[in-house]
């Protein structure tokens, strides 16, 4: 049984016009590592995206990744330095599952589209767990991760190009609108 590590981030600018938040370009990135032994990284991005959603691509890139690599006995382990993120895969999104997606207060949920699509992956994983690391610190690898995902946001708005696992067009990178 393996234990399949991934640090996972996104990077997003957004610009405030007028009291207003403005989508630009986001990027996101994962490193995966084996039984500790790093293995491999991918990135992409977007020209129109928020942090939120490329932290969230993030993570869903990785449980792509992880389902075409792993054995099923094997373990999976996400790494992420948004509270966000873990939070929603944590406690949240059983809750939101069972009054059919709503939040508790019946309000709707931002990202539902990712979300949703993350927690049918999850679905396919017997042993996952998400855990959070503190951004912008001393974690070595979670430095590393947000590299590459700044490296990804500037592609993605050199480029213009959305950019999603394996470097394949995703339908749940590029479809929002200002």
């Amino acid at each position: 049984m393996a234990i399949y590590t991934y640090y996972t981030d996104g990077a997003a600018t957004m610009v405030n016009r007028n009291g207003k938040y403005l989508r630009q370009a986001g990027g996101w990135a994962f490193i995966c590592l084996k039984d500790g032994e790093e293995i491999s990284s991918q990135s992409g991005g977007c020209p129109l995206t928020t942090n939120n959603e490329m932290e969230l691509y993030a993570i869903y890139a990785s449980i792509l990744d992880y389902l075409e690599i792993a054995n099923k006995e094997d373990s999976l382990v996400i790494c992420s330095d948004s509270a966000y993120c873990v939070n929603i895969f944590k406690s949240w999104a059983h809750g939101w599952q069972k009054r059919g997606w709503r939040k508790s207060d019946g309000k709707p949920i931002q990202n539902l589209e990712i979300i949703k699509a993350i927690w049918e992956l999850m679905s396919g994983v017997e042993d996952i767990n998400f855990r959070k690391v503190k951004g912008h610190s001393r974690d070595r690898l979670n430095n590393k991760v947000d590299k590459l995902a700044v490296v990804a946001k500037k592609m993605a708005k050199d480029t213009g190009k959305t950019t999603g696992y394996n470097q394949r067009d995703d339908k749940l990178l590029g479809s929002k609108i200002n």
